[in-house]
């Protein structure tokens, strides 16, 4: 009979932690003394008390515990660790890794406007930045054009390389203003890096992802994900200013749009 009553005690106290399961169990302790009369008793759950009363003349010394581990309840007779509190796992890759190759322009006669500089040194600033993001991703195998290598060359060195993604860094010119995108038919990767991009750059012209498979890089990359972005105008005073200016946070910006899109579409984290 004294296991019976033992038996109900722990399920009732069982069914206050799954009452207050959304929450933390801060602590719970249930000390009874042989008795013949009603006793009140006091349980705290989740720094709440409850009262319970009890007939019986049962002897029970009990104490539940609670780690960020797992709850351990413990008496004389009874240990279990089927009552677990569990946080969200971190997800691991498994040594998996996707290839990233990104290639700044080499253009070094693309001047900005009022001695801003040029479309290379401020793309290859800008890929330096990246580098310094991406390089310790666990995820990510990275591989850059930061030697000037020219087009056709820093293409052969990202098909060898087989890479997953590549991305292209540009500023643009002819008068125009605003941002835009240059891809394949494929324009999954490209359209979620250009709307990451121009959502944290503040109120420049969308001029949007687009389609054009004559462009050398184009049309020889043979990554699956493969995108040119033009960031801004760089004979447009204020773009170019806010190009110069922003370096680091264009990068990080970039960066970050490559590591959630590898994390949401090659390992379907959330």
């Amino acid at each position: 009979m004294k296991k019976y009553y033992q038996s109900l005690l722990l399920f009732a106290i069982t069914s206050l932690m799954i009452l207050s399961s959304k929450s933390s169990i801060s602590g719970v302790s249930i000390i009874s003394s042989e008795a013949n009369t009603s006793i009140i008793e006091e349980v705290e759950v989740n720094s709440q008390t409850f009262n319970y009363s009890s007939d019986s003349s049962l002897d029970v010394s009990l104490e539940i515990q609670h780690t960020s581990e797992d709850i351990s309840i413990n008496d004389n007779y009874f240990t279990s660790s089927n009552l677990t509190s569990t946080s969200p796992s971190v997800p691991t890759y498994e040594g998996k890794k996707v290839k990233v190759y990104l290639n700044p322009s080499v253009q070094v006669n693309n001047l900005y406007v009022n001695n801003l500089g040029t479309e290379a040194g401020n793309m290859n600033d800008i890929c330096e930045y990246m580098v310094e993001e991406l390089k310790n991703v666990e995820f990510i195998s990275l591989k850059y054009n930061l030697r000037y290598l020219s087009l056709a060359n820093s293409i052969k060195e990202s098909n060898d390389f087989n890479a997953d993604i590549h991305l292209a860094l540009h500023s643009n010119a002819g008068g125009g203003q605003g941002s835009e995108i240059y891809t394949s038919n494929d324009t999954h990767f490209a359209t979620y890096i250009y709307e990451k991009y121009t959502s944290q750059i503040g109120n420049f012209k969308k001029r949007g992802v687009k389609i054009n498979n004559t462009f050398y890089e184009i049309k020889n990359s043979k990554a699956k994900n493969r995108a040119l972005i033009e960031l801004l105008f760089h004979d447009n005073v204020n773009e170019a200013t806010f190009i110069v200016n922003n370096k680091k946070k264009i990068a990080k910006i970039l960066s970050n749009a490559i590591i959630t899109y590898i994390q949401e579409f090659y390992f379907n984290i959330y």
